[in-house]
């Protein structure tokens, strides 16, 4: 049977972190602020984000359905890999579309 990635057993375990690190929680917080942040002060503008890929799962994880260890947005499976490219569009801090380019 194959192991999961760490990434992926953090996010069955919201709580699960190295020594000194960060769990599932602490980072899908911290990724939330600085999100909104930067909507709140670029509203209408086109920004680029970039971080790492585990960063940005937990963050879509509440946009997404999480099943089999994998995630899917409107029945699409997104593929998050080192690198990857998404597009997601936002409305008065409302996600109107995620789009893997």
């Amino acid at each position: 049977m194959k192991k999961n990635s760490y990434t992926i057993e953090q996010m069955l375990d919201n709580s699960l972190k190295c020594t000194g690190g960060e769990s599932f929680k602490e980072v899908e917080q911290r990724m939330n602020e600085v999100i909104e942040n930067i909507i709140k002060h670029n509203n209408g503008k086109k920004v680029v984000i970039v971080s790492h890929g585990a960063s940005i799962k937990y963050y879509l994880k509440k946009y997404c359905n999480f099943t089999n260890n994998k995630l899917f947005y409107n029945k699409k499976e997104l593929i998050i890999e080192s690198p990857s490219v998404l597009r997601l569009k936002f409305n008065d801090f409302k996600l109107k579309e995620i789009k893997q380019i």
